[in-house]
């Protein structure tokens, strides 16, 4: 995929978020959120991410948004660097780090393309030094829409230490690979439909973070299915998680 596509892919997220205004979130986006976040919280998962440092690292949260995934785990970190694409993200995620009384130090909000081949400079700037060595790399629910995840993953796993963390969070298949699953699949044949598998399974992933340089693989999936309206359908959420070997 050449440079110039890349851009335009960019500037396509950027104006369907840009469209989105604070509030905006309808009420089956707010519930997956507060189902990604219930992980990050629970009492299982500091020890299930294995940060080498608890409170310490510093992270990179790719693909921002209004800063869900950097709420959800700021206490684990001291400072955090929130990047993406769309500038009124960018405002949403700027007034979560404030609601949180983080200052800039702890908690940033820049505009940038991370993926592209000819990486430009931040809005506002940030040093390289401030966009590389990071004890933890996150990207929640974008993976699926990159037309080469395989790319953006080796290239957020360049931004991480040795020995730090990537860690990914999306949807996997609909493949009656789960109770919750099953169920849903008795729920669609009771109307006349089917499953529609899509997303990335677990030996996806793993491969994945093998091409990306990692290893030691955490994989867990959501309990619950997500209903997704906006498709006409419900998904399963995973979080994997993959340690930078070298």
């Amino acid at each position: 995929m050449s440079a110039a596509t890349k851009e335009t892919l960019a500037e396509i997220n950027a104006k369907h978020f840009d469209k989105v205004s604070p509030g905006d979130w309808q009420q089956w986006v707010r519930d997956l959120h507060g189902q990604v976040v219930e992980f990050l919280i629970s009492p299982e998962f500091p020890a299930w991410l294995g940060l080498p440092s608890q409170g310490t690292c510093r992270m990179l949260d790719y693909a921002c948004g209004d800063g869900v995934i950097s709420k959800g785990l700021k206490r684990h970190c001291s400072s955090v660097v929130g990047v993406d694409v769309s500038g009124s993200m960018l405002d949403k995620y700027r007034k979560t780090a404030a609601d949180l009384g983080c200052s800039t130090d702890e908690m940033v909000g820049v505009r940038g393309d991370l993926l592209a081949d000819n990486v430009q400079p931040t809005d506002p700037p940030l040093p390289e030094e401030m966009l590389h060595n990071f004890d933890l790399v996150v990207i929640s629910m974008a993976l699926h829409h990159f037309e080469n995840p395989e790319r953006a993953l080796q290239r957020l796993a360049m931004r991480l230490k040795v020995d730090g963390v990537l860690m990914v969070i999306d949807w996997t298949p609909l493949d009656l690979s789960t109770p919750a699953q099953c169920r849903y699949e008795e729920e669609l044949r009771e109307r006349g439909e089917s499953l529609e598998p899509d997303g990335f399974t677990e030996a996806d992933m793993k491969g994945l973070f093998k091409q990306a340089g990692c290893g030691e693989v955490r994989w867990k999936l959501a309990e619950q299915l997500s209903p997704v309206p906006v498709a006409g359908a419900k998904g399963q959420l995973f979080w994997a998680r993959a340690q930078k070997l070298a």
